[in-house]
């Protein structure tokens, strides 16, 4: 029975596009039978007694506001059912608001809970801006949920605790989705043409949000973004793939202005595209010197990024398993022979890896094997590790970099950090040269290699705290000469003692402070970080390697 009313309810969408698109090319009489079919559309499923109930009392409110000298207006919701004067279409207020509910006053997204009301009643239309799959900010966002006692009545027998898997929002259905991590996200299946005279292929669009969909105020706002960008594409001709998906959010600028959040995906080409001009900086981070050919690796990095948002909608082909099994296991061979290997993981973790992919092949091969949203995210976050390196180290370009100590960029600046380094290797002993050396070779192009920052990272650790060890033990001898009471006759002798005592103490105190902060730089996010903000000034290098240092200089002169 739903599956009748679904394929129902996909063909009156077909025949509400074809009057809208008559009705741009006609007269108003099309208007007409676009705007039944939209009410057909709305309320197909709906029952007929709801109906009756809901049309007598909209009678009797109607009744009650004819009464009334100065009656409010009907507030108006942006929709692209027909275009208005100013370009921006609307509608009525929407025929599919929920029984016995009212407007929500407040329109909330994973960013923050944003008013729509001030918006809508100035009919400003909606900003459509560009985002990547990196944007979502469904880990960064701020949580909604209460700490309040809920009075909750459990009916007697009831077994069925479940999630609503479709919420009938009129203009769009949306399917309720369960992230890997237990998040709640929301997809909806369009169809629409690829062209705007509706001549040629049907193309299928998936819709994802993670905005709350079930408010109908999201929802009506979702939807008119939908079909703006939906409209706009078509006309662009952007519509190319039979399968595409597409990506809205809400959010709010500096402004306070309503802001639709979106981008499209090509899955068969692993790429974002958007209807605007989009800004690729920040899609690139640190990597200058990229080329037209080169920023395929990082849109295909946004594509995995997307796939471990989204995974619901993805097949997983013996094609993919054995792409993603020949990366495993050259990182894997190249980690073991090279110690400058560019692999994203170390050699333990690429044989977990490989486990894991051996262990899906075994699932994917077989022909009625089912592929639950699990398997895809832990095929999109290997796919996306692997496809951002191949991004950072310029894969398939000339000057492609070789190794973790290589540098793709033709500048030389070893020069600039020579005078203040030999200066401090007078007073630390040439410490500071043998740390800078060990800081270029993981901080390469603004970037850094994470099993090899690790490596660098416990080197330091266990280099510190052997030097806490060594003052620890002369610092007990230090204060056991002191306790001889010859050593009391000699105050050159005592003098020296607690000079060196001194030297013991700061070594000691150093070493445990730079211990306890390099703690905090195992994620690579965070080392990339730190390494940037350390490396920011003129010697930043140089600098970093002076304060490695001081650990071995102290005890030295102590």
């Amino acid at each position: 029975m739903y599956d009748a009313r679904r394929v129902l309810h996909k063909l009156l969408a077909i025949l509400r596009t074809m009057a809208i698109k008559l009705s741009r090319q006609f007269s108003y009489p099309y208007y007409i039978l676009q705007r039944i079919l939209s009410t057909w559309t709305s309320r197909a499923g709906v029952c007929s007694s709801a109906a009756n109930e809901n049309a007598s009392s909209r009678h009797e409110r109607h009744e009650q506001r004819g009464n009334e000298p100065d009656a409010s207006p009907v507030a108006i919701l942006p929709s692209l059912d027909f275009p208005s004067e100013s370009g921006h279409s609307v509608s009525q207020h929407s025929e599919h608001t929920r029984t016995g509910s009212s407007l929500p006053e407040d329109v909330e997204s994973n960013h923050v809970s944003v008013s729509i009301v001030t918006s809508l009643r100035d009919s400003a239309p909606l900003i459509l801006k560009p985002m990547t799959a990196s944007d979502v900010r469904r880990y960064s966002k701020k949580s909604q949920i209460q700490r309040t006692d809920t009075a909750f009545m459990i009916p007697a027998g009831q077994k069925d605790f479940l999630i609503p898997d479709k919420i009938d929002a009129g203009d769009l259905i949306w399917d309720c989705q369960i992230h890997p991590h237990g998040t709640l996200y929301f997809s909806s299946e369009q169809v629409t043409w690829r062209d705007p005279e509706m001549e040629t292929t049907m193309v299928q669009i998936t819709v994802f949000t993670d905005a709350d969909v079930r408010k109908q105020s999201n929802s009506d706002v979702i939807a008119s973004c939908v079909r703006t960008l939906l409209d706009q594409a078509q006309i662009a001709g952007h519509l190319e793939d039979t399968l595409t998906e597409l990506t809205v959010d809400l959010s709010t600028n500096t402004r306070g202005e309503l802001e639709c959040m979106y981008y499209f995906v090509a899955p068969d080409r692993r790429a974002l595209f958007w209807e605007n001009d989009f800004e690729a900086r920040n899609l690139f981070g640190e990597v200058k010197g990229v080329t037209n050919g080169h920023i395929k690796y990082a849109m295909e990095a946004e594509y995995w990024m997307h796939r471990e948002l989204y995974p619901n909608d993805c097949k997983i082909t013996p094609e993919l398993h054995r792409e993603l099994q020949a990366m495993i296991l050259h990182a894997y061979t190249d980690t073991i022979f090279s110690e400058t290997s560019l692999a994203p993981f170390d050699t333990d973790e690429l044989q977990r890896a490989l486990n894991i992919v051996d262990y899906l092949n075994g699932i994917v091969n077989k022909p009625d094997s089912i592929i639950n949203d699990q398997y895809i995210w832990a095929y999109a976050r290997l796919m996306r590790m692997f496809t951002r390196a191949r991004f950072s180290n310029f894969y398939g370009e000339i000057g492609a970099r070789l190794g973790t100590d290589h540098t793709v960029y033709a500048e030389d600046n070893y020069s600039d950090r020579r005078p203040i380094v030999k200066l401090f290797n007078l007073v630390l002993f040439g410490s500071p040269s043998s740390h800078v050396r060990k800081i270029d070779s993981v901080w390469v192009d603004q970037s850094v290699n994470r099993p090899r920052w690790k490596m660098f990272m416990n080197g330091l650790r266990n280099e510190w705290s052997g030097l806490a060890i060594y003052s620890t033990v002369m610092l007990a001898v230090d204060i056991s000469f002191l306790a001889v009471p010859a050593i009391g006759q000699r105050p050159s002798a005592q003098i020296a003692l607690y000079i060196s005592s001194l030297w013991s103490v700061a070594s000691l105190v150093v070493s445990a402070l730079l211990a306890q902060s390099s703690g905090h730089q195992d994620s690579i996010d965070r080392a990339t970080a730190f390494m940037t903000r350390m490396t920011r000034s003129l010697h930043g290098k140089e600098n970093l390697a002076i304060i490695f240092s001081l650990p071995y200089a102290l005890v030295i002169w102590g």
